[in-house]
């Protein structure tokens, strides 16, 4: 990926477990910079059924290669993944690469129940992890479609799926907007299931369990064909640390992306604006709903680390604008310039204390 002319050299601050000050802003061509010798054909595998809902209990296949420009022979592993709703297997799961030698891996693919997911599979190579995507899509209904298809309402000044607007209506009607941790608190993976149905089936009316609806709201983001920060450039994520360039790329999404942002972060202003009783400030409703945002499909962690990073850093910069834009209060206010304290990531989003800098007057 090229470099933006106008950037400044790179720097390897933000790069570490510590304190980062984003006005250094690294360069974005280096994360797609192989330096390990190993060549991944795929970072997704989507077993060729394109926007085609899975079948059920039947296999599909896809295949990529591990091509292997070391001096040296390496080894690969690639386990199994036997989770209840599916299993994924390699063949062969491991073996070994001469130099210079390209390896063919199958994979193959089996779902027992319906459910939507990138699952991230690992490849060990010589014991260094490398990701790999798997994108399972098997639900039809209103998770996991392009929205352009379903039934949509005006909500808050946007167009936006019905779905949303019954369970934004769920949230108010139930006093949801003061609940402790509401979409930081996970629902009961059960009831999540139970409800994705009925909503998939158009037979959802409403329901009082918070968390559960707070995490379908996620859910429903996560499951989009594209997400919606996808719809960028990648530079656009990564260059987060001044806002008005957060601001410009935002004003920049394509429609229905930009309305369905816009909506959410309404709904997440109105929820900071309770953080004195729901412990939820802007800063920490970045953090848990960013990651649904931005689909970081790549074999390098290391890139996945910092997308991640930079997506939150990207949200929280648009969200401070829009308060400071409108007039609203969004809860704790923001820190110091460009300051962004950052840790390792946890499963579901990056472990990430942001400040984003100042909206500009």
């Amino acid at each position: 990926m090229g470099v933006i002319g106008s950037k400044p050299a790179p720097t390897r601050a933000d790069r570490t477990d510590s304190k980062v000050n984003y006005k250094d802003k690294p360069n974005v061509a280096e994360l797609g910079t192989n330096t390990s010798g190993i060549e991944l054909s795929k970072s997704i595998i989507d077993f060729n059924l394109g926007e085609r809902p899975c079948p059920l209990r039947t296999p599909v296949t896809d295949n990529f290669t591990i091509t292997n420009t070391n001096p040296t022979r390496i080894h690969f592993q690639l386990d199994p993944s036997h989770p209840k709703e599916f299993q994924l297997t390699f063949s062969p799961s491991s073996g070994t690469i001469e130099r210079g030698k390209t390896r063919t891996i199958k994979v193959k693919l089996v779902v027992t129940s319906k459910i939507n997911v990138n699952h991230k599979a690992t490849v060990l190579i010589d014991g260094a992890p490398h990701v790999l995507t798997a994108r399972i899509r098997c639900e039809t209904g209103v998770f996991g479609v392009d929205p352009s298809g379903i039934e949509t309402e005006m909500d808050a000044g946007f167009q936006v799926p019905s779905i949303l607007v019954m369970m934004k209506r769920s949230l108010l009607v139930h006093d949801g907007l003061r609940s402790e941790g509401i979409f930081r608190l996970a629902g009961e993976q059960t009831e999540i299931r139970r409800i994705k149905e009925t909503m998939n089936r158009k037979e959802f009316t409403d329901s009082n369990d918070l968390n559960t609806i707070a995490n379908l709201i996620k859910i429903w983001f996560r499951e989009l064909p594209t997400p919606i920060l996808n719809a960028l450039p990648q530079e656009s994520i990564f260059y987060s640390s001044e806002v008005s360039d957060c601001v410009a790329a935002f004003e920049n999404l394509p429609e229905p992306q930009k309305s369905l942002l816009s909506w959410l972060m309404d709904l997440l202003i109105q929820v900071a604006s309770h953080s004195t009783v729901n412990k939820m400030t802007i800063q920490n409703l970045a953090i848990v709903v960013a990651p649904n945002l931005y689909d970081v499909s790549t074999s390098n962690p290391m890139e996945g680390l910092v997308m991640s990073q930079k997506c939150v850093q990207f949200f929280h910069n648009v969200l401070l604008w829009k308060i400071q834009r409108d007039g609203l209060g969004g809860g704790a206010p923001a820190a110091p310039n460009g300051t962004i304290t950052v840790s390792a990531p946890s499963a579901d989003h990056p472990s990430v204390t942001s400040h984003a800098a100042p909206p500009p007057s």
